[in-house]
């Protein structure tokens, strides 16, 4: 698993590559929460390249939701491919929106 940061204007930029599995999160959780959650920025995922998320990775997602949440900011997720869009929105989609595309994403951060 592979994850890429940069700042989009309103909100951090995160790109994921690769399986949410365990294997996955071990790899990237620890980056991911450093990079978005002390800023306390809302914070948009691509998921273009997430080709599976497990349990543990719903979890992880969760977490940084929560965690940016008490720091008054959102995290939205977009661009999942098929299996894995219908797989967050069984688990997630009542707490972390899911959308099309990163203009999406920007537009449910609000002004």
């Amino acid at each position: 698993m592979d994850i890429d940061v940069s700042e989009s204007g309103l909100a951090t930029r995160v790109a994921l590559h690769g399986r949410l599995d365990t294997l996955g999160v071990d790899q990237i959780e620890t980056h991911l929460i450093a990079s978005v959650v002390p800023q306390g920025r809302h914070a948009i995922v691509d998921l273009t390249n997430v080709t599976y998320v497990s349990s543990i990775g719903v979890r992880m997602l969760f977490g940084v939701a929560s965690a940016l949440r008490l720091r008054q900011a959102k995290l939205v997720l977009y661009a999942a491919q098929p299996l894995v869009a219908e797989s967050l929105k069984l688990a997630i989609t009542q707490v972390i929106p899911l959308v099309a595309d990163e203009t999406q994403a920007l537009e449910l951060l609000g002004p």
